[in-house]
C-alpha cells in the first residue's frame, strides 16, 4: 500500500538526477579516501627505504607509485570532482556532468587503485551504507540513458514529496475471520483508516515550532537506521563531524521530552536490518561510543545460517536487542518509567513495513495490555537476552 505511489515523468527525471548526483558524491568520498590511502602508503614505503642498510640511492630516480596511484587523466578527474564537492555545486552541474564524465566513471571503476579503495570503504566514515548499492552499478547509473527502477527509488536517500512535512492516508486490508480484532472494529470502516504524517529530521531544529502542531496525534513513530552506528555527518554550523546514531539519540531525547508529546505512546522503528546484518560482521558496534560495552559471547560453532532464531540469536540480532534496550532505558529515564515499543524493520520489504504499521495500529488500541502480536520486541525478554 505504501509502495504503490506513482511518479510522474518529471518526478522520475528529478529522481534520476538526484541519484546520479549522489553517485558522484559517493565517488568523491572514495577518491578523497584514495588520496589518503596513497599518502599513507607512500609514507610507509619511504620509512622502509630509510630503514634499509646500504648506500643512499637518493641520487637516482625512485618510483613512488603504489597500489593507490592513478593515471594523470583520472587524477585530473578526481581533482575536478573534489573541487566541485568543496564548492557545494555538485547538484548544479547535472545533467551536463553525466554526459561528459560517464566514460571516465567507467574507466575509474575498472581502475585497480580505485577498487583497492573500494575494498576499504568501511574506513571512510562519511560514506553512507546505501552507497554500496549504487556504487555496484556506477557504470550503468552514470550513463545518460539510465532510468531508475522502483528499487533504485526506494534505495535513494531523501526522496519524498517534501523535505519538511509529508502526509498520506491509508487503510489496511479487510481482517480475516481469524483476526484478533473485535467484530465491531471489523465492521467499522472508519477504524481502518489512518493518517501518517512524516516530518523530516532535517526540519527539526532546536527552535522548531512544528512539533506544537501535533498535539492531537495518537502515536509517535521514531525511525532510526541501524547502520548509522559507524556513520558521521557534518554540522552545518560549526563543521564538526558527529556520529549519526548519537545525532538520532539527541533528537529522540528532544522529541520525547517536548511538551507536545507528554504521555504520548512512542514506537521506535529500527530500520535497515538487512544491511545491518552484513555490516555488523565487519564493523564492531562499539564504533559508536554509546554502544561501547556491547561484547556478546558468540559460540564458535554458531553461524548466520543457523542462528536466526530466538533461542540462538545471531550477532546482528544480539546487537539489535542491545540497541533496543539502550533506547528503552533512555525512554524510561526521560518519561519516569513509561514503556517504549520497538519494532524491527527491513524498509525495502513491504511485508516488514506492513507488520510494523499493524503493530502501531494495535498499540493505539491497547491501554496497559502486554503486546501479543507479531514479534514483540518491546517485552521484557529484550532485557533478558541482551549482553552488555
Amino acid at each position: 500500500m505504501v509502495y504503490n505511489v506513482p511518479f510522474s515523468e518529471d518526478e522520475r527525471q528529478n529522481i534520476k538526477l538526484m541519484i546520479q548526483s549522489s553517485l558522484y558524491g559517493y565517488l568523491g568520498i572514495l577518491l578523497e579516501g584514495r588520496e589518503r590511502f596513497e599518502e599513507e602508503c607512500l609514507i610507509e614505503m619511504r620509512k622502509k627505504r630509510s630503514d634499509q642498510p646500504g648506500p643512499s640511492r637518493s641520487g637516482g630516480h625512485i618510483d613512488e607509485k603504489n597500489i593507490y596511484s592513478i593515471s594523470p587523466k583520472l587524477k585530473a578527474f578526481s581533482d575536478w570532482l573534489l573541487q566541485v564537492m568543496i564548492s557545494g555545486n555538485l547538484e548544479v552541474i547535472f545533467p551536463a556532468a553525466s554526459r561528459e564524465y560517464a566514460p571516465l566513471v567507467e574507466e575509474l571503476w575498472k581502475d585497480r587503485a580505485f577498487q583497492a579503495t573500494v575494498n576499504r570503504k568501511n574506513e571512510l566514515r562519511m560514506l553512507p551504507s546505501v552507497a554500496t548499492y549504487f556504487l555496484d552499478r556506477a557504470i550503468e547509473i552514470s550513463r545518460t540513458d539510465y532510468e531508475p527502477s522502483d528499487t533504485d527509488i526506494l534505495y535513494a536517500k531523501g526522496i519524498t514529496s517534501s523535505n519538511g512535512l509529508a502526509s498520506m492516508e491509508f487503510s489496511f486490508p479487510k481482517p480475516t475471520q481469524n483476526s484478533f480484532m473485535d467484530p465491531a472494529d471489523q465492521n467499522d470502516p472508519l477504524q481502518s483508516r489512518f493518517q501518517l504524517i512524516r516530518v523530516h529530521a532535517s526540519s527539526l531544529g532546536e527552535n522548531c515550532k512544528w512539533l506544537e502542531m501535533f498535539e492531537d496525534i495518537d502515536l509517535v513513530l521514531y525511525c532510526v537506521a541501524l547502520t548509522d552506528y559507524d556513520q558521521f555527518s557534518d554540522d552545518d554550523v560549526n563543521g564538526v563531524s558527529t556520529n549519526k546514531m548519537l545525532v538520532s539519540k539527541k533528537l529522540f531525547e528532544n522529541i520525547v521530552t517536548h511538551p507536545t508529546f507528554h504521555q504520548k505512546d512512542f514506537l521506535l522503528i529500527l530500520n535497515k536490518f538487512d544491511l545491518f546484518e552484513e555490516k555488523i560482521e565487519q564493523v564492531p558496534l562499539s564504533e559508536c561510543e554509546w554502544f561501547q560495552h556491547f561484547n556478546p559471547v558468540i559460540s564458535i560453532h554458531q553461524n548466520r545460517s543457523t542462528s536466526n532464531n530466538y533461542n540462538n540469536p545471531s550477532l546482528a540480532q544480539r546487537a539489535f536487542h542491545y540497541i533496543a534496550v539502550k533506547y528503552k532505558r533512555l525512554f524510561d529515564s526521560l518519561t519516569g518509567g513509561r514503556k517504549l515499543y520497538v519494532s524491527l524493520v527491513t524498509g525495502l520489504e513491504p511485508d516488514s513495513v506492513d507488520e510494523t504499521l499493524k503493530f502501531a495500529r494495535e498499540i493505539l488500541k491497547w491501554d496497559e495490555e502486554k503486546p501479543t502480536v507479531a514479534q514483540d520486541w518491546s517485552s521484557g525478554s529484550i532485557e533478558a537476552s541482551t549482553t552488555s
